[in-house]
């Protein structure tokens, strides 16, 4: 490969050292010489040519790789870390032993992952759920925050659901458990917590809006790729959930 970049300056060298040594024996005539020089000419002129287009491709290169640096260096877009909040509808929980939700009501997570509760309870998996508390004062401020403070009854009305479909889950017995406790103020955020204290483990953080009905952000984060606000949120629903009122039920 590197013989033929060489090419040019190889032709040339020989051309010149045949018309050299032609010359000196008296054998090439002036229009050979002349023939040879400008041969000579046309294979420096190619070679250039070929320099140049070598050169503006290494100078696109560069830049190309100088503006890659910078995107690097810059943070990436919020629009490439923030999706919309599905209520925990694309989360995958298949397989999961240690699944863990805190946030207001929680009515469409716990719905939708019904299903997937009750396996990782069978499969001897541990449920941990926090919801705010149906009988305290904070319905309420759940309610004024949403825009709604005459709401009340809208939240009880969401509430009650998710504890009756965990009551159900944990009568429904099983070699894991279901652990449900009650908050008494609103989170800022709601947390789904796959398999938190393993490599693989995985953190959906939904952003809550002010206001009832608007699109909310959810953050992704991975044990393995985001350590450091993976960690901070994971240790933020350990404190969240230490801070729950252990929910007993009577016995039927």
């Amino acid at each position: 490969m590197r013989i033929w970049r060489s090419l040019d300056l190889i032709v040339t060298a020989a051309v010149a050292l045949a018309v050299g040594v032609l010359g000196m024996l008296d054998l090439a005539g002036d229009e050979v010489v002349a023939g040879a020089t400008l041969a000579t000419l046309a294979v420096l002129a190619a070679g250039s040519l070929a320099a140049r287009v070598q050169m503006r491709a290494l100078v696109a290169t560069n830049t190309e790789l100088a503006d890659l640096g910078r995107r690097l260096a810059e943070p990436p877009a919020a629009d490439r870390l923030l999706t919309t909040s599905t209520a925990g509808v694309d989360v995958d929980l298949a397989g999961a032993i240690d699944i863990g939700i805190i946030g207001v009501t929680l009515n469409r997570t716990v719905r939708n992952h019904a299903a997937r509760l009750r396996e990782c309870v069978r499969r001897g998996g541990t449920v941990r759920v926090a919801v705010i508390d149906p009988d305290g004062a904070v319905i309420q401020e759940a309610a004024r925050r949403s825009g709604m403070p005459g709401a009340v009854d809208i939240f009880a009305h969401r509430l009650q659901p998710t504890l009756d479909l965990l009551a159900g889950l944990a009568a429904a017995g099983g070699p894991g458990r279901v652990e449900v406790r009650l908050l008494d103020f609103v989170p800022a955020v709601g947390i789904l917590a796959v398999d938190a204290g393993r490599a693989h483990g995985h953190l959906h953080v939904d952003i809550y809006s002010h206001s009832s009905g608007e699109r909310e952000p959810v953050l992704t984060l991975h044990a393995a790729r985001d350590q450091v606000w993976y960690q901070h949120f994971r240790d933020e629903f350990e404190r969240i959930w230490a801070s729950g009122r252990v929910l007993r039920r009577e016995p039927a």
